[in-house]
């Protein structure tokens, strides 16, 4: 089975982006659900990008039905697609690495020159990349960089928006993988991560 556990993703059809709730399925097969206005029909050889919690953000062609949802009203999607997974293009985020969980505001720049910089917390982070929420809107794709010293010197660090998810409050959710990362950058990450979470520990066993 290609998904492990999957709750969300997006899918890219004929220059159009959805974002999706999933359902594991069997023998490849997901269920997709849309809130956009859809109609009946077939999405051959879209791209799907899943956020799996175990195996990272993977990468796939699908076919995908799109039909009416028979659980609406009492689920909030009017549309849902049977999505078969035809193959795997590629994983993108190292799930196996360590990471730890934190709060780390931070300035980040973007690539896409009408975004400019905004504020946005790092709440996850391992040595393949962040998790981070905003009440900016990001694109699927897009490239940021931000400042850090995660041991000594500050270091510039740039990021790719693999996928994101929109919370209740308004404000955005999006993990994002390092790019270009040097030895040494990653090195110090590491060694962030290993310090936090050793403190982590120790302060939930002082607190008993």
């Amino acid at each position: 089975m290609i998904l492990k556990d999957c709750s969300s993703g997006v899918v890219r059809y004929k220059g159009n982006e959805y974002s999706v709730r999933v359902v594991n399925g069997i023998d490849n097969e997901v269920a997709l659900y849309f809130k956009e206005e859809l109609e009946d029909t077939r999405m051959n050889g879209a791209e799907v990008s899943f956020s799996d919690s175990i195996k990272g953000c993977i990468k796939a062609n699908c076919n995908i039905v799109i039909k009416r949802n028979p659980g609406y009203p009492a689920m909030d999607e009017v549309w849902m697609g049977e999505c078969e997974i035809l193959d795997v293009i590629e994983i993108v985020q190292r799930q196996q690495d360590i990471r730890v969980n934190l709060s780390i505001s931070v300035q980040f720049t973007s690539e896409t020159e009408s975004r400019g910089k905004f504020f946005g917390t790092i709440t996850n982070l391992s040595a393949g990349g962040i998790f981070m929420v905003t009440s900016q809107p990001l694109t699927i794709g897009e490239e940021l960089t931000f400042h850090y010293s995660f041991k000594g010197t500050e270091r510039a660090f740039k990021v790719k928006v693999l996928w994101g998810k929109l919370y209740s409050s308004g404000d955005n959710g999006y993990g994002l993988k390092f790019l270009d990362l040097s030895d040494g950058a990653e090195t110090e990450i590491r060694g962030f991560v290993f310090r936090e979470l050793r403190e982590q520990r120790q302060n939930k066993l002082g607190g008993r």
